[in-house]
């Protein structure tokens, strides 16, 4: 998805990328929220939430997530404050998990430092 996306990032990124891309219509992967916003900064455009999986699945919808919206600021302080709901798992599941998650702290770094971001993910740049 990302090597065929026009604009990946941040919350400010996607909104500057929406209201500079010439385009008019787009299928957006974010939380509703950011799409009421998306909406409103730009009128004359038409915003589509991106389906993330078919019929059987329990998502159809980032825009529409109940796992992200049970999140907030003032549960991640307790977890963080607390050490609670701590998960363990096999050392070497923690091990390949790692590798997906240096892939996007590689890849905010690059965005945010205006560096090409071929090599990051497979496929982007190969095009």
């Amino acid at each position: 998805v990302v090597a065929l996306a026009d604009a990946v990032g941040s919350t400010s990124a996607i909104l500057k990328a929406a209201s500079e891309l010439d385009a008019r219509e787009f299928i957006v992967a974010t939380d509703s929220g950011m799409m009421h916003k998306l909406r409103t900064l730009n009128p004359g455009k038409l915003f589509i939430e991106a389906p993330t999986s078919g019929n059987s699945a329990t998502c159809k919808s980032c825009a529409h997530c109940p796992w992200m919206a049970m999140n907030g600021l003032a549960g991640l302080a307790h977890v963080l404050e607390h050490s609670t709901n701590e998960v363990h798992i096999d050392p070497a599941l923690g091990l390949r998990a790692r590798l997906p998650i240096d892939r996007m702290l590689a890849f905010t770094a690059a965005l945010r430092n205006g560096q090409p971001l071929a090599g990051l993910v497979p496929g982007i740049g190969a095009a």
